[in-house]
Parts: C-alpha cells; structure tokens; sequence
C-alpha cells in the first residue's frame, strides 16, 4: 500500500485511507449540484442547501462507516457536522417569516460563501501528508488513580470562583445557577480584574465531561466511590450547562463525554453507536430549544405550558452570514488581519494587559444593527469579513489541516490518555466552528491536560493492547 491509502489508527491496525478521499469527492459533489440548484429570485436558497449538503454530509460519513467507528469519530467530522448544524440544520424545519430577513439574491450569496467554507474543511484535511507508521508510538500511560485526581483537579479549579462568590455554600451556588442569566454573583465586569484571572480557570470545566465518558468506558478500572464521585460531578456539570441557558456548552459538554467514550470503550457496534446518538441528538436538539426560551427568565420562572417553542430556533446564523456578505466590503472594508490578532491576543488577561482592544473595529452587531446582545456568524462570516470569499477558501483549509494534524494524536499513539487528549480537543473544534476568535482560548484546557500528562506519566506498556472495533 503506499502512504495516501493507509493510516495508523490508536490501536496500530492500518485503515484505507482511499476512504477519506472517496468520501471527499461524494461531498464536493453534493456541495457542487447543491450550488447549481440554488436560485438567487425566490426565498429558497436556505432550504435548499440545507437539504443537498445536509444529504451530501450523510453519503459521505456512510462511505466511511465501514472502516469502523472509531474511525468515524474525528475531529474533522466533526466539525463538519457542527459547522452544519449552526448554519443550516433550522431550516429542514419550517422558519416563520424568514424570506423576509433577507433578500433572495442575497440569501444565495451567504449560501455560496457557506458552500466554500464547507468544501475548505473537506479538501484541507488533505493538505497536511500522510505518514505509514512502521511501528506503534506511545503516549505517555496515565494510571487509572492520576486519571480520577485530575477529575477532582478540575472540577475543584473549575468552580473554584463560583464556590467563592457564594462563601463555599454548595446550595448558594445550584440556586444562582437556576437563575436568569448574568445575574450570577460570579460574573466578572467588563474589563476585568484579579478575580478575572481565577475565573479563567472556569475553563477546565470542560475536562469534566471527556474524563468521565473515558472513567465511564474503562470502568473496571476504577473504584465504587470513584464512580460515584464522577457521576455526582458530572451530573452537577450538566445541570450547570442546562442552567446557564448556553447552548454551545452543553453541546460541547456531549460531544466530548462521548468522544472519549467511544475512543475508550473495548467493544462497540456501529449500529449502537448511531441508535445512541440518534437518541442523543434528539434530546439535545429539544432541550436547546428549550434552553433558549429560559435562558432570560430563569429555569425557575419557566413555564413550558406558556412559552413552548413553536419551531427549531438555532441561530440564524445563515441569516447574518448573508447580510454580512452583502455589507463586505459594499458598506465595510475588510478587516484583514485585524480578525486572526484579535484571536490571538483573547486569551491575555485584561488584568495583565490593561490596554488590550476591547474587540473588532467593525463589529457583527454593528453590521447587523443590534447594540443589546452578542451574534454569531460562525467562522465562516468572520472569514469573510476579513477577505471575502478568498478569506473563507484560507480560513477553512487551515481549520481542515489543524483538524488532521490533530487526528495523528489518535492514530501515531496509543493508550488511554491520548484517546482522552485527542476527545478534549473536540472543544476547540466544535466553538470554532461557532467563532475563531475563541480558538486558541478553548484550546487552553486540552494544554492543560497534556502538561498534565507529561508530569504524572508513568512507563506505557511495551506491547500494545489488542485491536478493538
């Protein structure tokens, strides 16, 4: 075989690597025809890619479903995925009133640059080249009672300034949570002090649920009271995301628990795999839909007789890439590498740089005409508001070839906590797919847990552990 047909995968099998590219060439396909299909004189352009790549996404995951699940679970697919369902999944479900937020020809537009963002993740993962690996390469071995003390690290650093705002009173802090939303006595100021810096460790929050899902599939490894002790936390995890109203935080929250959990488990089917998550999906989509509804009145003050939603509402986020399209650069100059600086410099912060710039020159609010609340234009609108259709093709490749370089951290390594590192990374693929600006700072958690690796690592094992599907 030569290298552009095979790959290692953790467990050191070789899988067909004509897979990917076969799969590749399905969904450029489907995103080509979807292109010729759309139509720039009628309302139609959001439906109607939301059908061809949403069917085009399917019969290219399908293609590589035979190579097995764990080849399924990348960090590739996974934005894909994501990047489909905060662009165009809403719009399979009926949308009241929505021809009337954008113009057609400009909805086509918004619609072509979100085709190209779609085709730079699929042909970026092909950029970056394959190596045949002639033997296994190990990863630092955690000991399953260093994985369990991290557990505790985390959630005792991530709630720390939650515990300290309510005087460490444990039921103080679940009454705030059901709260409406920024009304927490938690919440830092605008710019930013001393108390910013612990809040950042907040962060390590979402080490919670991968190390779970990873204590959940290799449970034999660990204690009664551990189990206990895991379940307890992260049920309290969940409940905070449920709360907190914030829908890309319990997505995120699902998404790793099971990542890690299908990437540790010995045996699992494929058809379990899909039956699960399409019950996973399901509830996920109606619980965010009711998140949505209660985030600004409170869990509490909710009342699901009076305030049901009548529509699946993500966030219109095709429907402010499409009026940014049409402002850039008609109304607006690109904003060139202003965008990539700001992402770099958002993790600093304010409390060591006082002088950091507070955000874009040109906001999406500003653009949109709304001054009361924060949109999302997924990282697709922020790359064209950078450099137009250019700036997308750039950004997309890039998010494509990080994603398989990262996806050598599963296949080149093999033990445990490599499977959890590669799983806490499924944070950072998945918000930036919702906003680059917060790349580098979700990828703080995920350097977190490799340092932590490095320190407490113990001699891996000089035989690798049988193959599993």
């Amino acid at each position: 075989m030569s290298d552009l047909e095979v790959s290692i995968v953790g467990n050191g099998n070789l899988v067909p690597r004509h897979r990917v590219g076969t799969a590749t060439i399905v969904f450029l396909l489907g995103l080509a025809l979807t292109y010729i299909l759309l139509s720039d004189r009628d309302g139609s352009a959001f439906v109607v890619a939301a059908v061809g790549i949403g069917l085009s996404l399917c019969v290219a995951t399908a293609v590589e479903a035979p190579a097995g699940v764990r080849e399924l679970v990348r960090i590739d697919i996974l934005m894909l995925w994501v990047l489909y369902g905060l662009t165009f999944l809403e719009f399979l479900f009926p949308q009241p009133n929505i021809e009337n937020l954008v113009p057609p020809d400009v909805a086509a537009k918004g619609v072509s640059a979100a085709i190209l963002g779609f085709a730079g993740i699929a042909l970026g993962r092909h950029i970056v080249p394959q190596r045949r690996q002639t033997k296994s390469v190990f990863f630092v071995e955690v000991a399953p009672r260093n994985i369990f003390i991290l557990f505790v690290l985390a959630a005792v650093a991530g709630y720390l300034h939650m515990l300290l705002a309510v005087n460490f009173d444990v039921f103080e802090m679940l009454r705030q949570m059901a709260l409406p939303r920024f009304e927490q006595s938690w919440g830092r100021g605008r710019y930013g002090d001393a108390y910013a810096l612990l809040v950042e460790f907040g962060a390590l929050l979402y080490l919670i649920p991968p190390i779970a899902g990873l204590i959940y599939a290799r449970q034999k490894e660990f204690g009664a009271v551990e189990k206990v002790i895991v379940t307890v936390i992260l049920l309290l995890a969940l409940y905070y995301a449920v709360t907190s109203g914030t829908r890309n935080i319990l997505a995120v929250y699902v998404f790793t628990f099971f990542g890690a959990y299908y990437l540790n488990k010995p045996a699992i089917k494929l058809w379990k795999v899909f039956a699960e998550g399409a019950v996973v999906l399901a509830l996920l989509l109606l619980i965010t839909s009711y998140m949505l509804a209660f985030r600004n009145v409170g869990i509490n003050n909710y009342s699901i007789s009076d305030n049901s939603p009548d529509a699946l509402y993500i966030d219109h986020n095709m429907v402010i890439l499409s009026q940014l399209t049409d402002a850039f650069p008609a109304v607006y100059d690109f904003l060139g590498l202003e965008i990539p600086f700001n992402a770099l410099i958002r993790p600093i912060p304010r409390a060591l740089w006082s002088e950091k710039p507070e955000g874009l020159s040109v906001t999406i609010e500003s653009v949109i005409g709304v001054n009361q609340e924060t949109l999302s234009c997924t990282f697709i609108g922020e790359a064209y508001m950078m450099g137009g259709m250019l700036g997308v093709v750039i950004i997309a490749m890039l998010f494509g070839a990080a994603a398989e370089m990262w996806n050598g951290v599963r296949r080149r390594q093999n033990s445990a906590f490599s499977q959890l590192l590669y799983a806490s990374g499924f944070f950072c693929a998945a918000i930036s797919m919702r906003s680059m600006l917060w790349t580098i700072v979700t990828m703080l958690p995920t350097v977190a847990l490799w340092l932590y690796g490095r320190i407490l690592r113990s001699p891996a094992a000089s035989v690798a552990p049988k193959s599993h599907r």
